[in-house]
């Protein structure tokens, strides 16, 4: 039983694996977030890594350990674990991460250069344009945008870099004193600044391309797909690392220039054009444009199919139609509304994703326990939402909320970590209890 591949397909593998969560719709939060943390830059990208890279790789693994997203759900209870998967769907899809990946060309080649008053019709009809030839290319499922994507992805890379060494030769300005609540806790604002990325949900989806890559090289042992897939998974999370490290640096240097940006995508657009002029910011946005649209169809594409298995009435076709139209619309709002909306899901979701990630990395010492599972993913859940609608949409529930805002660490999103800490040492003993019960 083969056990390991040559360097060039580990090197292949890994490459598919970064360009997978390098979707150009994630880098207008390190830009941002270097923008707004100043002289904490360094921390606050560091725990944004954390989030950012580090997560969706053990999610990639996790799903290897656990064979398959289903089997993984399915431990906290299958209709909690089929809500759960819908959910995801619909965050990475229609709801956030797709109309936000449709704005981010149009915010940088486009919005520039159009009259504010006129920019909501500009937005609609760009979108519509967008969408349509998502909706082509997915029903006719072409391998043209594999190939586009196969190229893009060094492209965007190399232009980055090229940035990046523009912006250190001709530095834009200092960094600016840190504000908001990079000033007082960067590392927390960093590590929940991660979440946007969206990509420790989307590596639950995700997995199973990279563990059948795998097998198709030949790999069939469990444990050295593993092995594999933690080690390309290292190279390729150091590399999209020194992507967010680059763009972190660019922001915070222009944090005392373009103070009036409110996204990271008009602020990468003024960067761009202070650096390189407008030729390169029209560069940079066709090439987003590109790397957009292998992102969004492929998103498109993986949920339709999921939806229509469960569907028999409505066709793959039919659900990209409804896919497309439903971006459309969300991506009309803006990208400012879209970051906006996203927020207070997020909270409530992410909680939970890590939760299924650390259990199933340690699912040899708990097999699976029925108990430690429902108990951890149900109250990450309640307090995600508890804490998303307190502090995100000022709603409170009697005693309940009250109770909840006096965890630790609560003041920055994080009050789910001491009781999930809790729930698990008390549980997991329970289940020692239970199984030393049985032995007698």
């Amino acid at each position: 039983m083969q056990k390991h591949i040559s360097k060039m397909q580990f090197f292949a593998v890994s490459l598919m694996l970064f360009s997978m969560f390098f979707g150009a719709g994630n880098f207008i939060f390190p830009p941002m977030l270097g923008k707004e943390a100043g002289t904490n830059v360094y921390e606050a990208t560091m725990f944004f890594c954390l989030t950012g890279v580090i997560l969706p790789i053990l999610g990639i693994a996790a799903i290897s350990l656990s064979k398959s997203m289903d089997e993984l759900v399915n431990r906290a209870g299958v209709i909690f674990g089929m809500t759960f998967t819908i959910l995801i769907y619909i965050t990475i899809g229609p709801a956030f991460a797709i109309p936000r990946a449709a704005n981010m060309p149009f915010e940088v080649s486009l919005a520039p250069f159009i009259d504010p008053n006129n920019k909501f019709l500009w937005l609609c009809f760009y979108s519509f344009i967008y969408f349509g030839i998502n909706y082509i290319i997915c029903v006719n499922k072409s391998t043209m945008i594999d190939t586009l994507g196969k190229y893009l992805t060094p492209i965007m890379l190399i232009l980055l870099v090229l940035l990046f060494l523009a912006g250190v030769i001709n530095p834009i300005g200092d960094f600016n004193a840190p504000t908001g609540e990079y000033a007082t806790h960067p590392v927390s604002k960093g590590f929940l600044e991660g979440y946007q990325t969206m990509d420790a949900l989307a590596s639950l989806i995700f997995a199973t391309v990279i563990i059948n890559s795998m097998r198709s090289l030949g790999v069939k042992n469990e444990k050295a797909i593993f092995s594999l897939t933690i080690k390309s998974g290292i190279l390729a999370g150091a590399i999209l690392a020194c992507v967010y490290m680059m763009l972190g640096f660019l922001g915070a240097s222009s944090s005392t220039k373009f103070m009036e940006a409110t996204n990271g995508a008009a602020l990468l657009s003024n960067i761009t054009d202070y650096l390189f002029g407008n030729f390169g910011r029209i560069v940079l946005g066709a090439i987003f444009l590109l790397a957009c649209l292998t992102t969004t169809v492929g998103l498109i594409s993986s949920a339709s199919d999921f939806f229509s298995k469960f569907t028999p009435k409505i066709k793959y076709s039919a659900w990209c139609i409804i896919w497309s139209f439903l971006s459309f619309c969300v991506a009309t709002i803006g990208l400012d509304s879209i970051i906006k909306y996203s927020i207070p899901v997020l909270y409530i979701i992410y909680p939970i994703t890590i939760m299924y990630i650390i259990l199933s990395l340690i699912n040899g010492i708990i097999q699976s326990s029925s108990l430690i599972y429902r108990s951890c993913i149900y109250l990450a859940a309640f307090l995600g939402i508890i804490n998303s609608l307190d502090t995100t949409c000022d709603i409170q529930i009697k005693y309940i909320t009250y109770i909840i805002s006096r965890l630790p660490f609560y003041e920055q999103n994080l009050g789910w970590i001491v009781p999930e800490a809790v729930c698990f040492i008390i549980t997991y003993a329970i289940f020692l209890i239970r199984k030393k019960n049985i032995e007698v």
